[in-house]
């Protein structure tokens, strides 16, 4: 068991997606559930977003600010962790796996307080453990307006992990076109395991 808290994002508007995003089913099983189930080794998981949604039967925190970013799901997430590290996943990235988190839980050091995987030299900033330690941070940096992840992990001590050789596992789906293409990737990894 990791003892750390996965949190999953699905405060986002999805706008470009048309519906909720999480709700989507992608080879028969829906976004949350299939992001869920990748966390299944963390001591503790939680949904967050701005509403408990009432079919979602979930751990639920509420996002605390009203900003439209995700360092508010991360604002939240650390401060209602009961663990020093939290997962902060977001449901733009429903084909992310358990393997994945493991071996980012595996790059912990004590002495960082962001271990964020890096795919083609960009930084995946919604895949990333962060410390609790960071909470003052990031609080100032919201403070200023200043809402950007990657501005927030560069301005702390952290570790990057290459995982360009699994970047199939990153892919981002922001509309339904990309869920389409999520669908394709999963039934080529199928097709050539078989």
């Amino acid at each position: 068991m990791i003892p750390a808290t996965a949190c999953i994002l699905i405060g986002g508007d999805s706008n470009r997606f048309g519906s909720q995003k999480w709700k989507a089913v992608i080879d028969g099983t829906t976004v949350i559930d299939r992001i869920w189930d990748a966390c299944e080794f963390f001591e503790y998981r939680h949904v967050i977003g701005k509403d408990h949604p009432k079919n979602l039967n979930k751990d639920f925190i509420k996002d605390m600010l009203e900003i439209k970013a995700p360092i508010n799901g991360l604002h939240a997430a650390l401060e209602n962790s009961n663990t020093d590290w939290i997962l902060l996943l977001s449901c733009d990235l429903p084909l992310v796996s358990a393997d994945i988190l493991i071996d980012l839980w595996n790059e912990t050091d004590a002495t960082k307080s962001i271990i964020v995987p890096m795919v083609n030299k960009r930084l995946e900033p919604t895949c990333a453990l962060y410390h609790k330690r960071i909470l003052s941070t990031c609080n100032a940096r919201i403070q200023k307006n200043d809402l950007g992840l990657n501005g927030l992990i560069k301005s702390i001590e952290f570790h990057c992990v290459d995982m360009t050789d699994r970047a199939d596992r990153f892919f981002n789906m922001n509309t339904k076109n990309d869920m389409s293409e999520a669908e394709k990737i999963l039934r080529l990894k199928r097709n050539a395991r078989s």
